[in-house]
């Protein structure tokens, strides 16, 4: 039977069964770490650019810091990262609040309020705190980014047809236009990505008018949404996506609210953060430095290459803390 997570328990959970924001809270009946001091600390991540860019930052600054790392970057979408977390096979990735309180924990068989998904703190709160309890796995500090899902079009199109926000989308739509989408499989199948914005707003993209590429990845989407390969007036986005300024997409404004928030955040194994607590005070401080404009801006510089250089997402993310000063040169 279902979970059903109201606020109350939501509340209950964070502020008194489950301190969900210390490394050293495991459940009652965790095993001893086996995950000694020294030994290789595997990230993961998912096979979009921003998550390669935080999984990189991830591991550069804890390589810098000493530890030794495994390169697992690139892993797929949400259900092969986090299976791969939950099982052990690596040992943190940049997880999203609203991923797992809207898909990975209720597969599990904890059913949490949608509303609970679009409010930040709250969101935070439940999925720490049941991920804490129950999978012996450790939220560290949210970055305030917000990397919901969006929908992206050129900014000619935008123009000519007077759509910025998704009422203006609606609209269009629902006058008889044309309207082909050029999506990932995740954004099409998930219930709190594209079918969220139809029962919002009121709309329906006819299925036959969708293309879905394989994987999360949304930079192939934007590239040919502005070369204009394929007829498509339409993308999916993310909120920080890079390519969006780069090829001067027009990301369309939420302003009913229908998307959950997405704060990015790095997700231990507990045993791992037993063995290593202060690896806590090495990211945290980092992941507070990424806004949505941060993140945008480097995203950018991941996807096309810092200042027009071909540089590899793991050298864009030590360029980032270089500059910021977290690591030495």
């Amino acid at each position: 039977m279902k979970k059903y997570l109201s606020l109350l328990l939501a509340v209950f959970i964070a502020f008194g069964a489950v301190s969900f924001a210390s490394a050293s809270n495991a459940p009652a009946d965790a095993p001893q770490s086996l995950h000694a001091q020294g030994d290789p600390i595997v990230i993961g991540s998912k096979d979009f650019t921003e998550q390669q860019f935080l999984g990189y930052i991830i591991l550069v600054a804890l390589e810098a810091n000493g530890y030794a790392v495994e390169d697992q970057i690139g892993l797929g979408g949400t259900a092969v990262a986090r299976a791969a977390l939950e099982n052990g096979e690596i040992d943190v990735y940049p997880n999203y609040t609203a991923t797992a309180a809207l898909q990975s924990l209720p597969a599990l068989g904890f059913e949490i309020d949608p509303e609970i998904a679009k409010d930040a703190y709250r969101s935070y709160a439940a999925v720490s705190s049941l991920d804490a309890a129950y999978n012996d796995l450790v939220w560290l500090e949210p970055a305030p980014a917000n990397n919901t899902y969006t929908m992206a079009v050129t900014r000619e199109f935008s123009e000519a047809n007077g759509i910025t926000d998704f009422v203006q989308l609606a609209e269009w739509i629902n006058a008889g236009n044309d309207v082909r989408l050029i999506s990932n499989e995740e954004f099409t199948t998930r219930d709190d990505a594209l079918v969220t914005f139809e029962d919002t707003y009121g709309f329906e993209i006819s299925r036959d008018n969708i293309e879905s590429l394989p994987g999360a990845v949304t930079s192939s989407a934007h590239q040919q949404l502005a070369s204009g390969e394929g007829g498509y007036n339409i993308a999916v986005a993310y909120g920080t996506d890079g390519t969006l300024a780069a090829l001067d997409l027009v990301a369309l404004a939420d302003p009913l609210g229908a998307q959950p928030v997405y704060q990015p955040t790095p997700v231990f194994r507990g045993e791992v953060l037993r063995s290593n607590p202060e690896i806590a005070d090495i990211l945290n401080p980092i992941f507070r430095t990424f806004d949505v404009a941060t993140l945008q801006e480097w995203n950018t510089n991941a996807a096309l290459g810092q200042e027009g250089e071909a540089q590899s997402i793991k050298d864009v993310a030590r360029a980032y803390l270089v500059e910021n000063g977290f690591i030495s040169e």
